[in-house]
């Protein structure tokens, strides 16, 4: 029987070969769609599942209230990992983890790597790190230890065997007491090596205050413990670890367990890198819809052919065929059809994954889906009968004495249906195009504001040189910036806590600021300290006041703030702030500027209050050094620049970044976000059209007769064109009007993850239709232009 059924569909498949190669290619690129974007979900999804009790494993993270309002500083303090650890029975193991400078030095040459990170000993009891060499149990008990990754250990010393081997680190000498397997990719937390973190001396604040932030803590529950359980315990653990802390100083903390596998997709801040659950779950319904193009072709043309099955049907019922048994026949065509459609779309997809790769950015393999491919195929099962159900349920209906006598017709509800289903794919179509549009739009919009400072354009550049106070480079700072500024291409340098366009040295603080009526109000700041040139090499705009100035090191300390942290302060009008006392991280002085609001970050972050410390007695903190150099001497100058670094920076390697490509890169993932959208949408739109082209070629087809006879009687192709193209606007501002919500409330939520957003608006919209209605009228055109040059005596002789 199966045979039998499965003989005849590929019968009828092979008859109609044009229909069916529509359909095939239709389906089949909808469903290459579906498999590329299942690739890069389960990899999204996929993240740090490497860990063999990931589910065991929460990250603990903070919010500090005061006045009532809550900061969430992304770190956690030093104590709270041992206190863990000491106080809940529901904690097996529990370690932190806080960033390192980078650079590591071996045989007298300075290597920098991408991430190192300190950490305590049981960082291998909670996460799946495994060790080539070494012991697990002790590899950063001591101070002065490191692990380092077999990548890394290579690149230090090449095949000699790392352990046991010294590298200097910040004027420490390091022994490597273990070597371990690289972090895997789906990582949310990178690094090449790990220092003990009791290298670092505790300076009273590091480790042991409630108050302080500066790691990420992750706790490893035992085996009965729930997550939900351990997070409901939390609030009353805070209040009795750190409550009294909190309340001497007029504010409270609550503490939150994130659960390791959903920790990449469910937060947008701490350490470590992190995704997007509202943009897999859009790519997500990006491919659901692409696949419902596909399928509403498929039952389109079935449909459309109904008349050419009739009499197929009619006899087999003659003869005593039943319905349910010809429906079985009908959705077995489909299925086959779709499975066959499926296998092409395999070879779509590999084809396609090179592309997609470079897009994603992630090297995605079709083995990668593993288990899911158990999913593909059903899916390809149940495409073929959720496209197939109706063609099956009316065709099967059909009453073989009316069809065999020939008074046969599909009737408006058939038509009703087909015009219903292209005005689905229209509307498809448009919302992904306008969804394209608005992305860029979005990227367009960030990359065109004012970033309150000038980050360079054509005729000079700000290069940012990553720097590392140590004893010997604090003492230098002075010589080297003297010899930067002495270069002929050199416009101006600054040394700084922290450049723009980036998060390194950012560092955050609550400073006490007096206030118009000479209360002083507690304010969160973000703080950088910086020189007196800093303001002019970033071409920031002051407001009131002037930058910072190089005073004694014992006299009370030049402070800047921005205009956002001098209304949080309480100045509407920001020049009467000038002269008040400040105090942050217990140094006093005074404002002596405001700037104009400047971008610290991307734009989809807000900006927020920010003051600028100058650095007498603060060298140490310098972590970068910035050039304003001039474009048209930019290779020179980076070539002496580099001559320089070699002879007075010799512990850190040469490297330099432009602020404006700093800036660039904030962009990535909506770019790249973009492109997806872009390309799924070009998708849906040429499988949109092959449904409009074989609907077209039938259209055509079944009024043969009647086209020669207008011709007959003098119609001219221009009118007959019209006539079978005229439902087309018709069916796209349907699309139009059906994509407007969609767009609106999906684009919407995207946007508001910007702190500078568009609005959606009326354009993309436009443009959409636009695009769509070309394209339709094209392919539908097309086909009407050559039923309309046909010779009408062969059309009459034909019928």
């Amino acid at each position: 029987m199966l045979l039998n059924v499965l003989r005849v569909a590929f019968r009828n498949l092979r008859r109609n070969r044009g229909f069916a190669a529509l359909n095939v290619v239709g389906l089949a690129l909808g469903m290459a769609c579906v498999i590329l974007i299942a690739l890069y979900v389960q990899d999204e999804r996929g993240f740090d599942r490497f860990n063999t009790r990931a589910d065991r494993i929460a990250r603990l993270d903070v919010d500090y209230i005061r006045d009532g309002e809550v900061d969430p500083p992304g770190t956690t303090p030093g104590i709270l990992a041992p206190t863990l650890v000491a106080s809940m029975p529901d904690v097996a193991a529990a370690t932190r983890f806080a960033y390192a400078d980078p650079v590591l030095e071996t045989h007298g040459e300075a290597f920098e790597t991408d991430h190192l990170l300190l950490s305590d000993p049981q960082v291998f009891d909670v996460f799946s790190f495994p060790l080539r060499s070494g012991d697990s149990k002790t590899a950063l008990a001591s101070p002065g230890s490191i692990v380092l990754t077999e990548t890394l250990a290579r690149t230090l010393f090449g095949d000699t065997p790392a352990q046991g081997r010294t590298v200097v680190w910040t004027d420490k000498v390091l022994t490597v007491t273990g070597v371990m397997a690289d972090v895997p990719r789906q990582s949310h937390l990178p690094f090449d090596g790990l220092i003990s973190l009791s290298t670092v001396p505790d300076p009273g604040w590091y480790y042991g205050s409630w108050f302080t932030s500066s790691f990420a803590t992750y706790a490893l529950l035992r085996p009965d413990v729930r997550m939900d359980d351990f997070a409901s315990r939390l609030p009353a653990f805070a209040q009795a670890a750190g409550g009294d802390e909190m309340r001497e100083v007029g504010a409270a903390f609550v503490l939150h367990a994130r659960p390791l596998p959903d920790l990449y997709l469910t937060t947008e801040q701490g350490m470590g890198t992190f995704g997007s659950a509202v943009t897999l779950r859009i790519l997500a319904l990006v491919a659901f819809f692409v696949l419902a193009v596909a399928g509403v072709n498929f039952t389109n043309l079935a449909t459309a052919r109904s008349l050419d099955r009739a009499r197929e049907v009619g006899v087999r019922k003659s003869l005593g065929a039943q319905r349910g048994g010809l429906a079985v026949q009908f959705l077995a065509e489909a299925v086959v059809l779709s499975l066959v459609s499926t296998a092409l779309a395999v070879a779509l997809a590999q084809l396609a994954l090179p592309v997609f790769r470079e897009i994603s950015g992630k090297p995605l393999s079709l083995l990668g889906l593993g288990p899911w491919w158990a999913g593909v195929l059903a899916l390809a099962a149940a495409t073929g009968l959720a496209a197939g159900a109706y063609p099956a349920v009316v065709l099967s209906g059909f009453h073989p004495a009316e069809v065999l006598k020939g008074r046969f017709a599909t009737g408006h509800r058939g038509q009703a249906l087909r015009q219903g289903l292209v005005v689905l794919q229209f509307g498809i179509s448009v919302a992904l195009i306008a969804a394209t549009v608005i992305v860029f739009s979005q990227l367009r919009y960030m990359q065109s504001q004012d970033l309150g400072l000038d980050p360079g354009g054509d005729s000079t550049q700000l290069v940012v040189l990553p720097f590392k106070a140590d004893s010997v480079s604090v003492a230098r700072l002075p010589q080297i910036q003297a010899r930067l500024n002495e270069m002929p291409g050199v416009s101006g340098t600054s040394a700084s806590l922290m450049a723009v366009a980036s998060t390194v040295g950012l560092s955050a603080g609550v400073g006490e600021i007096e206030g118009p009526d000479g209360v002083k109000r507690e304010v969160k700041l973000t703080v950088n300290v910086a020189d007196s040139s800093y303001a002019s090499v970033y071409g920031l705009t002051f407001l009131a006041g002037h930058s910072v100035r190089s005073r004694p090191s014992d006299g009370p300390r030049d402070y800047v703030l921005n205009e956002t942290a001098a209304r949080a302060a309480g100045y509407p009008d920001v020049a009467a702030a000038i002269g008040k006392p400040v105090s942050i991280w217990g140094l006093d002085g005074e404002i002596v500027g405001v700037v104009k609001d400047f971008h610290v970050e991307g734009l989809q972050a807000p900006v927020e209050p920010l003051i600028l410390a100058g650095n007498d007695g603060l060298e140490t903190f310098v972590n970068v050094v910035t050039l304003r150099v001039r474009t048209a001497e930019l290779p020179a100058t980076l070539a002496g620049v580099e001559a320089l670094w070699a002879d007075l920076v010799p512990s850190r390697p040469f490297t330099y970044t432009f602020l404006d490509e700093d800036f660039a890169r904030q962009y990535v993932a909506e770019r790249r976000f973009g492109r997806l959208f872009g390309v799924f949408a070009g998708l849906a739109i040429a499988i949109a059209c092959l449904g409009l082209f074989g609907l077209a070629a039938h259209t055509a087809a079944s009024r043969t007769k009647e086209i020669g006879v207008r011709k007959v009687l003098g119609a001219t192709v221009g009118q007959i064109v019209v006539l079978l193209s005229r439902n087309v606007v018709a069916l796209v501002a349907g699309g139009v009007a059906l994509a407007v919500p969609l767009v609106l409330v999906g684009m919407s939520q995207w946007l508001d993850g910007f702190a500078t957003r568009i609005s959606v608006g009326w354009l993309p919209l436009t443009v959409a239709g636009g695009v769509v209605l070309v394209v339709a009228l094209v392919t539908v055109g097309t086909q009407a232009l050559r039923a309309a040059t046909a010779d009408p005596v062969r059309a009459l002789r034909s019928e």
